[in-house]
């Protein structure tokens, strides 16, 4: 590849990026990039992909919202080090995990915003997690963990 034509990869990945009119905040205060649209599909080509995380890396920000349906949504997370233990009453989880890897915790009891009594255990690329409602889960020992991550549901 020459230089040019690795220029040009550059550009289109960026402005693709950019072409993902921000459209506000979320309930959570979660940047959201796109509502769900109710009469076409709604696609997310690789390079926006690559070029959200980018950005959420350089900006630090742990979650967008690429896509809000009320009672689902698609987010891009990147976790450095230990996030806070979560547990939603309804809604069921996916994670795709793209990127790095950590130490995924799910049970047992949270206390003060930690897992105690849960099962450990290390998520890489190319794992898919699921978690149900009312499953306590929360990631520690993250270098640097990029995934996607599917909610349905509605706490």
């Amino acid at each position: 590849m020459n230089s040019i034509t690795g220029v040009a990869i550059v550009a289109i990945a960026l402005g693709t990026g950019v072409a993902i009119a921000q459209t506000g905040r979320g309930q959570a205060g979660n940047l959201v990039r796109h509502r769900a649209p109710t009469d076409q599909a709604l696609d997310f080509p690789l390079a926006a992909i690559q070029a959200e995380f980018a950005e959420m890396k350089a900006q630090k920000r742990v979650t967008t919202r690429l896509m809000e349906g009320g009672t689902y949504s698609l987010n891009a997370r990147y976790i450095v080090g230990t996030e806070t233990a979560q547990l939603h009453k309804s809604i069921l989880e996916f994670y795709f995990v793209r990127e790095g890897s950590a130490t995924l915790v799910t049970g047992g009891t949270i206390v003060d915003g930690a897992i105690r009594g849960g099962i450990t255990r290390p998520i890489k690329a190319g794992d898919v997690v699921f978690i149900p409602p009312g499953v306590p889960h929360g990631i520690r020992d993250s270098a640097g963990l990029s995934y996607l991550n599917v909610h349905y549901g509605s706490d």
